[in-house]
């Protein structure tokens, strides 16, 4: 069996309560840190005290992390497609 050639999808619905401590956002707005900079990471509790405005410019930096680490959740649907080469 060719598995190489095949993508397995997966789609999921749900939501998660996430530990504001282990989940991290990374910054995306306009250049403010420098190429080599390190400080476009906050946690979720950084996050948090942002303003709106502010917060428009990070994005969730792991959907993974967030999950595994969340306090409470709950997967409402999950389906697992195999599919085949077009």
């Amino acid at each position: 069996m060719d598995t190489l050639n095949k993508r397995m999808v997966l789609g999921f619905s749900g939501w998660v309560e996430c530990d504001p401590d282990k989940t991290m956002f990374q910054y995306i707005g306009p250049e403010k840190y420098g190429l080599m900079s390190t400080g476009n990471v906050i946690t979720g509790r950084e996050f948090m005290a942002l303003t709106e405005h502010e917060q428009d410019n990070y994005i969730l930096e792991d959907l993974g992390q967030a999950y595994t680490y969340s306090l409470d959740g709950e997967l409402n649907d999950l389906t697992i497609d195999i599919e085949e080469p077009i």
